[in-house]
């Protein structure tokens, strides 16, 4: 329910973005909420920590994100229940946003650069395969196992293609360890 209700709201917007609005598409996704950090640090626009994850212009953009979160979104759902998988999903958005906008304070490259996308959240849930696999192993071991070619390549793709977040990437990865690890200890999970 929750995947659907995510992917429904990516459609919409994406939707939007490409057939109804009349502007420029970036000018577009900037004002629907892309994560751009001069606008959080000089009019503290929090929402963007959250709403970028949403937001997608280009179609394939929006189709590879789409089938990789309804894949491995439908599978943690059902693993973790609805309440569960939501704290892993925020978790993900948070970390992800996060360390775009601690790379922004560093470097100004960064400082200018809009990041939008729900690949920050398929990294959180390739995070959470890791812990899961890592901490808890059984059948969960095997599907590390399964999935660490896949892994492997996106953390590769996302290292060697320059108009790839890679700190959006890394920080949605370390959101979805960081929840496993935070239900583990809690023994919520």
């Amino acid at each position: 329910m929750i995947t659907n209700i995510y992917l429904l709201i990516c459609a919409g917007i994406f939707i939007y973005i490409n057939f109804i609005n009349q502007e420029d598409k970036y000018d577009c996704a900037m004002r629907l909420g892309a994560f751009y950090p001069p606008n959080i640090q000089e009019r503290k626009q929090y929402w963007r920590f959250i709403t970028c994850h949403f937001i997608h212009v280009d179609f394939l953009h929006f189709l590879m994100n789409a089938y990789a979160f309804y894949q491995l979104g439908g599978f943690f759902e059902e693993l973790l229940g609805p309440m569960l998988y939501l704290f892993l999903i925020v978790v993900s958005m948070l970390l992800s946003s996060l360390l775009c906008y601690s790379a922004s304070q560093i470097s100004e490259r960064y400082y200018y650069t809009m990041t939008i996308g729900a690949s920050g959240v398929v990294y959180g849930f390739f995070g959470a395969i890791i812990a899961l696999g890592i901490f808890v192993g059984g059948p969960f071991m095997t599907l590390l196992e399964n999935f660490t070619t896949v892994i492997a390549i996106n953390l590769l793709y996302t290292l060697f293609n320059r108009q790839i977040s890679k700190t959006g990437h890394i920080g949605g990865l370390i959101g979805g360890v960081l929840a496993i690890v935070i239900l583990l200890a809690t023994k919520i999970l």
